[in-house]
């Protein structure tokens, strides 16, 4: 065979009976510690490396052997010889691999198994599900900052104020035509008759008297419920009910007034005359003015409540329990003070009465009652039981239960209190637990003295009124005198 086609196998040793080429194992060793730094430093390769030769077991190293047979067609083309040697020689790297990984052992290539995520279980909740429950959180945690905080609850007094304030009855019109004849149906209807504000009664020669002021404390609002009669036996309406209801912040306390409606006043434009007749003169207005002229209190509003409404609420709250002497029973068995015939039926003792009757109650005034009260002192008396009771029966009831309540009765409440006035009363009420309620009446008794006029007044009561007043100012706003 010509040179120029030798192999580069030629000098491997042949199987005689094969002719297989053997391949001598190869040598493994571990390159020394020790290295020519100086050439290292100048970027030379040291030629001079020396190993420390392994000893390998024989039966450990398999024996690698390939089959080649050589022709020499097979060497006529370069291209093919090339390609062939590479392939060999791709095969003994793989061997001489084979070799080091028994010799020194099979690499371990740490492969870190990925588990599976499990999903947690609020990804295994359904998606409609933790919607709701998202919404549902956001709403408890809004009820939250607005119960639980003071900023809150001050847009909650905001809504329910804005929403009485829109319920309630506007008075349009609350001043009545003004009566300029005596009423003959009515001798207590009072007669219009200008007189000089400015003249003292007790010192006619002085008429220059300076006005005062009625009083106001920012600590206290004054509101002025009344009860309207509206019979077809009076031309008109009266105010069968004058009661003053102050809310009192810095004492915690809410003071109930009863105004006899027989005290004999002044009444701006007109003559003297009882106090219920400024309502018949010049409705709403015209009553508080006497009110404020006479009593020099400030009145910040008022509630007006008809007849017919106040049997409607006391029905919707669900009755009033009062006790009756066997005396007052009797009496309103046999008049007419309870309207309807079917609800006379009332006995002595504790019993639960509906509208018609409660208001039949309060009107009465010709018998005592338990405390020995006559007249017009023992029908306020019976006002203020009832009022007493309903604010008892309610005062401790639930949030819910009194917004339905309030939702029902507010169409029949005529009012001239504003938006922010309810709003702060609500606040002063709620924050402050204003829960206790105290009774009063004017005019105090041993502070008065009872007459009879002629000109179609009749009975009247003839007030102290410095007395008074300071008893009335004690017990409004606290006075300590």
């Amino acid at each position: 065979m010509d040179e120029e086609k030798k192999s580069l196998f030629d000098g491997f040793e042949t199987d005689e009976e094969t002719g297989e080429v053997i391949i001598p194992r190869a040598s493994v060793g571990v390159v020394r510690d020790e290295v020519h730094k100086e050439n290292d430093a100048e970027g030379e390769a040291s030629q001079d490396v020396a190993y420390i030769p392994v000893e390998l077991d024989a039966e450990e190293l398999p024996e690698l052997q390939f089959d080649f047979e050589f022709g020499e067609e097979e060497f006529a083309d370069p291209a093919q010889d090339e390609a062939e040697e590479e392939t060999i020689l791709q095969s003994i790297d793989e061997a001489l691999a084979a070799q080091m990984t028994v010799s020194l052992g099979p690499v371990e290539e740490t492969v870190t198994e990925k588990k599976p995520r499990r999903k947690s279980v609020w990804n295994r909740i359904p998606l409609w599900l933790r919607i709701a429950m998202i919404t549902l959180g956001t709403l408890c945690l809004s009820l939250v900052l607005l119960v639980g905080t003071k900023p809150g609850r001050k847009i909650i007094y905001s809504i329910v104020a804005e929403y009485i304030a829109g319920e309630v009855t506007r008075p349009d019109d609350d001043t009545p035509a003004p009566t300029t004849e005596p009423n003959t149906q009515n001798p207590n209807q009072p007669t219009k008759a200008p007189v000089n504000q400015g003249e003292d009664k007790e010192n006619p020669d002085k008429t220059d008297l300076p006005v005062r002021e009625p009083r106001k404390e920012d600590y206290v609002y004054n509101i002025l419920l009344v009860g309207e009669e509206s019979l077809p036996q009076f031309a008109g309406s009266r105010s069968d009910t004058m009661i003053l209801i102050s809310v009192n912040s810095r004492d915690k306390k809410i003071g109930m007034t009863s105004l006899m409606r027989d005290m004999y006043v002044e009444i701006p434009g007109y003559s003297d005359h009882k106090l219920n007749a400024a309502y018949s003169y010049g409705g709403m207005p015209l009553l508080i003015d006497t009110i404020e002229l006479n009593l020099r209190i400030k009145i910040d509003g008022y509630v007006k409540v008809g007849f017919d409404s106040f049997e409607w609420i006391v029905d919707r709250l669900g009755g009033v329990e009062i006790t009756l002497t066997a005396e007052e029973a009797a009496y309103l068995r046999k008049t007419d003070y309870i309207s309807n015939p079917a609800y006379r039926n009332v006995v002595a003792g504790n019993q639960l009465m509906n509208g018609n009757q409660v208001l039949g109650y309060c009107r009465v005034r010709y018998v005592p009652t338990a405390n020995g009260t006559y007249s017009d002192f023992g029908r306020t008396e019976r006002q203020r039981t009832v009022l007493t009771k309903i604010f008892n029966s309610y005062k401790n009831e639930g949030v819910l239960k009194l917004l339905s309540l309030i939702n029902d009765c507010l169409p029949r409440v005529t009012t001239d209190i504003s938006k922010e006035d309810m709003q702060k009363l609500l606040e002063n009420v709620v924050e402050d637990r204003i829960l206790t309620l105290e009774t009063f009446r004017v005019p105090v008794k041993g502070m008065f003295e009872s007459a009879r006029l002629g000109e179609g007044i009749g009975e009247v009561i003839i007030v102290h009124w410095e007395s008074n007043i300071k008893e009335l100012y004690s017990f409004v706003f606290g006075d300590e005198e």
